[in-house]
């Protein structure tokens, strides 16, 4: 498996946690807010740990984008979390 694959395994996990697939209660604007700022900084340990480069970053959100997808989550959810960790998490040296 590339690096690219692990980081996306490790992004759908963590994601995962945070945003589970199956709510029991609304989750609100503010809970959503917090937790895909947790997300965030998740994905940053990911990347660093993975030493991704901008073509590993790109493959490893397309994949992200292709597992969350298959997962059932929502695909205007999938679009803007992949969006938004590219340019949260993905951007910059390091």
């Amino acid at each position: 498996m590339s690096r690219a694959a692990e980081a996306a395994a490790a992004l759908e996990d963590a994601f995962r946690k945070i945003v589970p697939r199956t709510r029991k209660k609304a989750t609100s604007e503010a809970e959503w807010a917090e937790g895909l700022k947790r997300f965030y900084a998740e994905a940053k340990v990911i990347r660093q740990r993975y030493s991704l480069g901008v073509i590993g970053r790109a493959r490893a959100g397309y994949r992200l984008q292709q597992q969350l997808a298959a997962a059932g989550y929502p695909p205007q959810v999938v679009r803007q979390v992949v969006f938004s960790l590219l340019l949260n998490a993905f951007t910059g040296k390091g």
